[in-house]
């Protein structure tokens, strides 16, 4: 949990006739401030602003009525393009100049031979660019025409065409999402308009405005419309910002005039390329309905578009002190599986120092988030205009791979009992146990018959299933050519008087052996111990070759071969279950065959001429007991 302080940012508008209102040493918001001598020229600073290097695209429509240019934004938000305003004279000498500047390749007018005469097109096409002209009979059928070229994939936005308000209020967003603004009457709609909307399926339809704007009897016509209203435009315009809240950023806010419309079109074009969200005042008053939005949120910068004439700046000053602050915010930890798809969020939550919890864009130090390997990341985020980062730990889960089987041999007439649980290994190879359900058990009649008997059985939750392999046999008398090795068996059993030879049956119910210090050279016999857990045999004289009956103890967790005379360890290539191996104090020139030993926890092999301990480095982290460091061996090396 931190305290934010907010950074002191310095903002340079770009375009002719912009203005940059300075801020107060206290002040919470950057304000600044898109204008020009009229509404031409506050058009062109808002395209210098927002495509400073040019564009291959440029939007012009009418700065002289609205119901043509209502349209026009979400086809500058399809081609990423600025939107310039003419007069029916034709345009002026700088909105020349700012097309030379942008060297578009394509200009589209959006508007009829009324509103913007064929010159025009003349004067644009004498610069080099290719136009094409969207226009209709009506309003009506002008914005359809945009709404063909722009496509209603992602939804379309439904205003009155009788009012300009609401529309300019979805322009910004319906230009970032891709949504067509079609215009309605207000009780009824064209035929052309009713043709169009019947043939739509599956299409998000957004209507945006009361009844007085758009009546129940159009809204009966769209069963899939959702209706954005309210008691006037300025609260209507933050129920918009509400609804689409998620895919907003707020932190900038584009301020227009809701008393006409040329600015906030410019507004619109701006506003999209950032999904930043635009904001209508009522000339020198602020909404009530837009003080308590303002107040709720973090905002680091306030752009206003219009003159002072228009917007004073007393009441920029104003919107400026209304958002809160940031006062704190925690850390985030999130838990993934491996592989799992995840994107760092492109929000973060703070408190504000108003108490409300606010969610505000943040930049992360990398850009892709890699889940191949389980692990814990970290990742450290910023928040524009503030000092002190947010950090993203991620922990990345390893996920289940593959269950143990297991293998376990009774002398015929035993009684047996499946084990109640077995080990998962996960992709990081670390153990997990989880318990295991059999669809059946060892019977009577398979216990007193010589053979071998498979069982399957589910593994917890886990998707996994395994295996007991269970072999029955005949008891008999068990070989040692090794008299040192019988002696200890014998002894462990409590038989060392007995003259009677050793038996299968003595030997199975043995899971740990202890045969330190016998003098033994030859392990024949212990391949019939297979049901060891731990073995002993430490300060013997085994060399390499005498250990292979060992590769038949596939139950062994516990291995101690300390002391010894081996030479080489091949035989144990096999016993990947081992927990806990000593090897040391041998004549060991190659550890290569115990790389795979990804479950020991417990590793000894100083006392042999090999220092090359490369073959650990897969488990080397995971041991928590071991005599041989990996990293001085590598220095050395």
């Amino acid at each position: 949990m931190f305290k934010w302080k907010k950074m002191a940012v310095f903002l340079v508008s770009l375009g002719i006739f912009t203005l940059t209102v300075a801020q107060s040493t206290d002040a919470a918001v950057l304000s600044s401030r898109v204008a020009g001598s009229d509404r031409y020229q506050t058009a062109i600073a808002a395209s210098q602003s927002g495509w400073p290097t040019g564009s291959a695209a440029v939007v012009i429509t009418t700065g002289e009525n609205y119901p043509d240019a209502l349209s026009a934004a979400p086809l500058a938000g399809k081609y990423d393009a600025p939107l310039l305003l003419t007069a029916r004279t034709g345009l002026s000498p700088e909105a020349i100049t700012e097309l030379k500047r942008l060297k578009p390749k394509n200009a589209y007018i959006v508007g009829g031979l009324g509103v913007i005469p064929s010159p025009v097109d003349k004067q644009i096409a004498a610069l080099g660019i290719t136009v094409k002209r969207f226009a209709g009979k009506d309003r009506y059928d002008t914005a359809l025409a945009v709404a063909r070229e722009v496509g209603t994939k992602e939804g379309i936005f439904v205003t009155s065409g009788l009012e300009f308000a609401d529309t300019l209020a979805v322009a910004p967003i319906a230009a970032a999402k891709g949504m067509p603004i079609l215009l309605v009457p207000k009780d009824e709609m064209t035929a052309n308009l009713e043709n169009y909307l019947g043939r739509l399926r599956n299409t998000e339809i957004v209507i945006v405005g009361s009844e007085r704007e758009v009546a129940k009897t159009i809204e009966n016509k769209l069963p899939e419309g959702t209706r954005i209203g309210g008691a006037d435009a300025y609260i209507r315009n933050i129920a918009l910002l509400r609804y689409y809240e998620d895919s907003l950023d707020a932190t900038k806010i584009y301020v227009a005039t809701g008393e006409s419309f040329p600015d906030a079109l410019g507004a619109a074009a701006l506003a999209q390329k950032g999904d930043h969200a635009l904001i209508l005042v009522k000339g020198n008053q602020i909404p009530p309905t837009v003080q308590n939005y303002l107040s709720a949120k973090v905002v680091s910068e306030i752009t206003v578009f219009g003159g002072t004439g228009v917007i004073p700046a007393k009441t920029v000053e104003q919107l400026a002190a209304l958002p809160a602050e940031i006062d704190e915010v925690k850390n985030i930890t999130v838990n993934v599986k491996e592989k799992e798809t995840y994107n760092l969020p492109g929000k973060v939550t703070v408190t504000t120092n108003k108490g409300n919890l606010v969610e505000v864009p943040v930049t992360w130090n990398l850009d892709n988030v890699s889940t191949q390997k389980a692990g814990t990341y970290y990742y450290r985020g910023e928040i524009e205009g503030y000092y002190t980062t947010v950090e993203l730990t991620l922990n990345v889960e390893p996920v289940i791979s593959r269950a143990d089987t297991f293998t376990a041999e009774v002398v015929q007439g035993s009684k047996y009992n499946l084990p109640e649980s077995v080990i998962v290994t996960l992709s990081d190879q670390t153990n997990k146990k989880y318990p295991v359900i059999w669809s059946s058990t060892p019977t009577v009649s398979m216990l007193n018959k010589v053979g071998t008997y498979s069982f399957q059985g589910t593994v917890g939750e886990t998707g996994l299933t395994t295996t007991l392999t269970l072999k029955v046999s005949e008891d008999s008398a068990i070989k040692f050519n090794d008299s040192n090795l019988e002696w200890a068996v014998k002894f462990m059993m409590g038989k060392n008087a007995s003259t009677q030879p050793i038996y299968l049956s003595d030997v199975l119910s043995l899971t740990h052996f202890d045969a330190e210090g016998y003098g033994i050279k030859d392990l024949t016999g212990m391949e019939r111990f297979t049901n060891l857990q731990s073995l002993n045999l430490r300060n013997n004289l085994l060399v390499g070759s005498k250990l292979a009956p060992l590769q038949k103890l596939s139950n062994l967790q516990s291995l101690s071969l300390a002391f010894n005379d081996l030479e080489q360890v091949t035989s144990l290539k096999s016993l990947n279950n081992l927990t806990y191996l000593e090897l040391q104090g041998n004549n060991i020139l190659d550890y290569a065959p115990i790389k795979d030993m990804t479950r020991l926890t417990g590793l000894f092999l100083k006392g042999n001429p090999s220092h090359d301990y490369s073959p650990t480095r897969g488990f080397y982290d995971q041991l928590a007991e071991k005599d041989f460091d990996l990293d001085a061996v590598d220095y050395l090396k």
